[in-house]
């Protein structure tokens, strides 16, 4: 199944470290217009290496590819993760 604007996903990003103890962790993206901002993540309740957001229906609002990239800090310490891209499509009216 496609992702369209307003729909919510999950959205699942691997990281490949131990997420455990880290005191912020974000999902960071870049809109298809450009402008970016992040959303506040929880550390998968099945493995301690994968970020998770479920978006809301305000939150995938332009069509377009989006870039997603995990983001987590601790006292001294900022990681980013390799980013991955996906499609929003416009729904039928």
């Amino acid at each position: 199944m496609e992702t369209f604007v307003g729909n919510t996903v999950k959205l699942i990003l691997e990281t490949g470290i131990d997420l455990t103890g880290y005191t912020t962790l974000r999902v960071r993206y870049i809109k298809p217009d450009k402008t970016y901002g992040s959303w506040i993540a929880a550390l998968s309740p099945t493995d301690n290496t994968w970020l998770e957001y479920t978006t809301l229906i305000t939150d995938l609002n332009i069509p377009g590819t989006w870039v997603v990239q995990a983001h987590v800090t601790d006292i001294g310490q900022a990681l980013h993760g390799k980013w991955a891209d996906f499609m929003v499509y416009t729904p039928i009216p």
